[in-house]
């Protein structure tokens, strides 16, 4: 009896490395004689299929659930302080100086139109101390600027008659406003008092008239300015009940003021 030995052999390849027949497909049987006994082996070619380009996309999977949510980040440091902007310029008139916690822009000398003259400048002005030029050329026709004296003062500014009233332009950086209050000697709640003075201004029988200024309550004096030259005049204004109430106003009374920032 002729003895058949099967023999399965599984083989991991692809087509291009099979064994091949006569007719060039993969050989799936193979007979051979090995010691007188047949030997048969079936080859199991297993092919390896294409990736899955050509597929059609799944579905889409279940949404995964939400994590957990981060802890707060440390706060960072503070940054640098900005530039200064604002603030409020002013004038105190009378003095060289200015308040407490106010910067001194230039110290001054008051100057104005002649007290005689119709024409002019109606407001007074804080000329520096040191002028700059520029043209040499004079024209025909001008307005003409004078110093300023004090007029009439002496029972309230002792020994500052005929004397040239200085100025000073102070600025104040932590403030955004001024007001110069006529009639008052206080600020309203929450505004700083710059400081307090007298309400001055020409006197009313003189061709000139004159913006209304709040002179400081103690005033001092260009240094050897004592002679009578004129020029532009500071007054007292006086009050009248002609027009306004009294009480609460008073007749023949010299009008304070204050000047207030915020």
């Amino acid at each position: 009896m002729q003895v058949l030995a099967l023999t399965v052999l599984l083989v991991a390849a692809t087509i291009s490395t099979a064994a091949t027949n006569e007719r060039g497909s993969p050989s799936l049987i193979t007979e051979e004689k090995v010691n007188d006994t047949l030997v048969r082996s079936v080859y199991l070619q297993i092919l390896r299929g294409r990736d899955g380009r050509d597929g059609v996309p799944g579905r889409d999977g279940v949404k995964g659930e939400r994590g957990d949510k981060g802890e707060k980040g440390e706060t960072g440091a503070r940054g640098k302080t900005g530039p200064k902007s604002g603030g409020v310029v002013y004038t105190r008139w009378g003095r060289k100086s200015c308040p407490t916690g106010a910067q001194l822009l230039y110290e001054g000398i008051t100057g104005g139109s002649h007290y005689s003259e119709s024409g002019g400048g109606a407001n007074y002005v804080c000329l520096p101390k040191v002028p700059q030029y520029m043209s040499t050329n004079v024209p025909p026709h001008s307005s003409y600027m004078y110093g300023s004296e004090y007029q009439d003062v002496n029972s309230i500014f002792p020994g500052k008659h005929d004397h040239n009233v200085p100025c000073a332009v102070c600025y104040t950086s932590t403030k955004s406003v001024k007001l110069m209050i006529p009639a008052r000697t206080s600020c309203p709640s929450s505004w700083t008092r710059e400081y307090k003075g007298y309400l001055m201004a020409e006197r009313h029988t003189h061709a000139r008239n004159a913006v209304y200024e709040c002179v400081d309550e103690a005033p001092e004096s260009i240094a050897g300015s004592h002679s009578s030259v004129n020029g532009a005049l500071f007054y007292f204004t006086i009050t009248t009940c002609t027009g306004l109430p009294c009480p609460p106003y008073v007749a023949n009374r010299i009008i304070t003021c204050v000047v207030c920032t915020k």
